[in-house]
């Protein structure tokens, strides 16, 4: 089994490197990294189709791409590299929950792999504008979920998208809870300057249906869901 890592951050981004460590401490099988070049976080499965696309063999596990998730994907699994098994995507720094789902490049990248009929599992991580992320934290819930979800199948048309919560030091250890995608819409906060709308949401202030990974997430805890295609 060979592992594709892939992110919407970018490959210099500390999630995708957070990620990796993660992978390796799991599994002894060969992991490489596809990324993109720059930060494209909101990109959704957009797809480039009218240029070329520029890549830079970094080493002979690493590869940027000047293009989208999706692409990296797309390339990855069908040119770059040879027999890849399994695609994970992130960290992302920040949630990926509900609705999010849609324009985010992080869940693209492992749509993108499901499509394949290659199994993909999507990590992100909930973040408060007033903290830092504890990345040795996070590596640690990658860690617990990959040991877990790494022995289940995956059925075909299907992958997982896991969230993790924003806690302080001093925060009880969050439960892994599996649970559905919340189906209310994106915030839809904006304030008017000038001639100009300019998204104000937070994540933190959104409604959630009781159960659902935006609840289970938001309330502390990991948030497992099962995102099917067909």
């Amino acid at each position: 089994m060979t592992f594709l890592i892939t992110n919407d951050d970018g490959i210099d981004a500390t999630g995708i490197r957070t990620l990796h460590a993660a992978l390796s401490e799991v599994t002894t099988k060969p992991s490489v990294i596809v990324g993109p070049k720059h930060h494209l976080s909101g990109c959704s499965h957009h797809i480039n189709i009218r240029t070329g696309i520029a890549v830079e063999h970094r080493s002979d596990s690493e590869i940027s791409v000047e293009s989208t998730p999706a692409d990296c994907v797309r390339l990855g699994v069908n040119y770059l590299y040879k027999d890849i098994d399994f695609v994970l995507s992130g960290i992302n720094q920040g949630c990926n929950l509900g609705s999010d789902i849609y324009p985010s490049g992080t869940i693209a990248a492992a749509r993108e792999a499901t499509i394949h009929r290659i199994p993909a599992i999507a990590f992100s991580h909930f973040r408060r504008a007033e903290w830092e992320i504890d990345w040795e934290r996070a590596k640690r819930w990658t860690i617990q979920v990959l040991n877990m979800l790494l022995e289940k199948p995956i059925e075909p048309g299907t992958f997982w998208s896991i969230n993790f919560p924003h806690l302080t030091s001093d925060m009880n250890e969050p439960n892994i809870v599996f649970a559905p995608c919340c189906t209310r819409p994106l915030l839809t906060e904006f304030v008017l300057e000038g001639s100009s709308y300019r998204y104000i949401g937070d994540d933190i202030n959104r409604k959630s249906d009781p159960g659902t990974d935006v609840d289970v997430c938001l309330s502390g805890n990991i948030a497992i869901s099962k995102i099917q295609l067909w």
